[in-house]
C-alpha cells in the first residue's frame, strides 16, 4: 500500500483553544474521523528544530543527527568535506549589542562578496531566503550557537526563549582546534558587522560529517526548504522538482512520498493567529483530493508546534492522523480531540513502525 506522509511545519500549538480547533478543516477532520489519531511528540522532551525532528520522524537515531548546518548545506548541493565545519547562519539586525529583528534580508551579492574577503577560510553561501550557509575551512564543529533562539543539546539544538542580546561563540571542547574555530568565527562576525553596519549575522547547527546510515529506499521527497532537501539527499530519497499541481505530482508518484510543507510555521514565530488560521485552511482546501484515494495510507502530523503565544518552537506534542486503515470516533483534527484517539502519545522515532 502506497504511503503518503505529511509534515505540517509547526502546525500545533499549545491549550486548547489553538488555531487549528480554530480553523475549518473539513478535509484534515475527514480524515481524522475515519482514520486512527494520537498526539506525537516529535523529540520527547525538547522543543526541537525542523532538521532534527524530522530525521527522527524518518526513523533515524538522533545520536546520528549531523547538524543543521551541513543538511543545509546538502540542501544547496554544497559538496561536503569533511575537514570543513557547515553552520546555518541568517543575518538579523542590531542596535549596539541588541538584536532588534531576527531574521534580515540576505546582504547584495556585492556586500555578500565583501564578506566574503574578510577570512579566506570562511564563506558565507546565500540559500534561500533570509538563510545561508557558513562554511570554515580546518575547523571544529564542537562550537556553540550564537542564535539566541536556540542552544546547543548534545548533538542538535532546542529552541528556547532566547534573549536580545548578542552572544559570542564559544568553544564545547578544551582543545586547540574548537578554541580557535570559536574565536575565528567571532573575529570574523565583528568584521562583518563593521561593513554592513546595523546587521550582525547568527550561526546554529554546526557539523563536518555525514553518518553511515541505512538509506529510506521507495520514497519521493517534494519540499521548499533547504534543511529538508539535504535530509532527503542524506537518506537517498528520490527528490521530486515541484511542479505546479502539486497535488497531482503526490498523487501519481509511483513510491511512498514524504511532503513538507511550510505554512503555519511562518505565523506562528509571527504571533499571527489570524494568519494561521488561514494558513491552515488553506492547507486543508489543497488537501482535499486526498480523501478521494484508495488503497493509500495518508498520514498527517508536524515537525514541532510553534504557538503563536510563544512565537517559538514548544516541546508540546503535535496532532497525527494515519488514513486508511482503522478509524477513531472523533470529528475534528485537533491537539484535543487526537489525544482521545487510539494511537495514544508516540513519539516521532517510531512512527514509521506505525505505518
Amino acid at each position: 500500500m502506497k504511503k503518503i506522509l505529511i509534515i505540517l511545519d509547526g502546525l500545533a500549538d499549545k491549550g486548547s483553544n489553538t488555531s487549528l480547533a480554530k480553523a475549518k478543516t473539513p478535509t484534515l477532520d475527514f480524515l481524522a474521523s475515519n482514520g486512527r489519531t494520537g498526539l506525537m511528540y516529535p523529540i520527547k522532551g525538547i522543543a526541537p528544530e525542523s532538521g532534527a525532528s524530522q530525521f527522527a520522524i524518518l526513523g533515524q537515531a538522533i545520536k546520528d543527527y549531523p547538524g543543521r548546518g551541513i543538511l543545509e548545506a546538502l540542501g544547496i548541493n554544497i559538496k561536503i568535506n569533511s575537514k570543513n565545519t557547515y553552520l546555518r547562519c541568517n543575518f538579523a539586525k542590531i542596535k549596539g549589542n541588541k538584536i532588534i529583528h531576527i531574521r534580515e534580508k540576505i546582504p547584495s551579492r556585492d556586500l555578500i562578496k565583501k564578506i566574503n574577503r574578510i577570512d579566506s577560510s570562511i564563506k558565507i553561501i546565500p540559500a534561500l531566503g533570509y538563510r545561508a550557509v557558513m562554511i570554515i575551512k580546518n575547523a571544529s564543529p564542537f562550537i556553540s550557537n550564537t542564535h539566541p533562539g536556540y542552544i546547543r543539546y548534545k548533538t542538535i539544538s532546542k529552541a528556547v526563549a532566547g534573549s536580545n542580546l548578542k552572544k559570542k561563540c564559544k568553544p564545547l571542547k578544551n582543545n586547540k582546534l574548537a578554541i580557535q574555530t570559536a574565536k575565528r568565527i567571532n573575529n570574523f562576525i565583528e568584521k562583518l558587522e563593521s561593513t554592513l553596519k546595523n546587521k550582525t549575522l547568527l550561526i546554529r547547527g554546526a557539523g563536518n560529517s555525514l553518518p553511515k546510515i541505512k538509506p529510506l529506499k521507495n520514497w519521493d521527497l517534494i519540499a521548499d526548504m533547504p534543511v529538508e532537501l539535504g535530509l532527503g539527499r542524506l537518506l537517498k530519497m528520490h527528490i521530486l522538482k515541484k511542479e505546479k499541481n502539486e497535488m497531482q505530482q503526490i498523487i501519481n508518484s509511483k513510491n511512498n512520498i514524504y511532503v513538507q510543507v511550510k505554512g503555519p510555521d511562518i505565523y506562528g514565530h509571527q504571533g499571527n493567529l489570524k494568519g494561521k488560521i488561514k494558513a491552515i485552511e488553506k492547507i486543508d482546501r489543497f488537501l482535499k483530493p486526498l480523501t478521494k484515494l484508495k488503497n493509500t495510507l495518508i498520514i498527517i502530523t508536524a515537525d514541532h508546534a510553534t504557538p503563536c503565544t510563544l512565537k517559538r518552537h514548544s516541546s508540546d506534542p503535535v496532532p497525527l492522523l494515519i488514513y486508511g486503515k482503522t478509524k477513531d470516533k472523533i470529528k475534528k483534527f485537533s491537539e484535543k480531540e487526537c489525544k482521545k484517539g487510539s494511537l495514544g502519545i508516540i513519539e516521532g522515532k517510531d512512527l514509521l513502525s506505525y505505518i
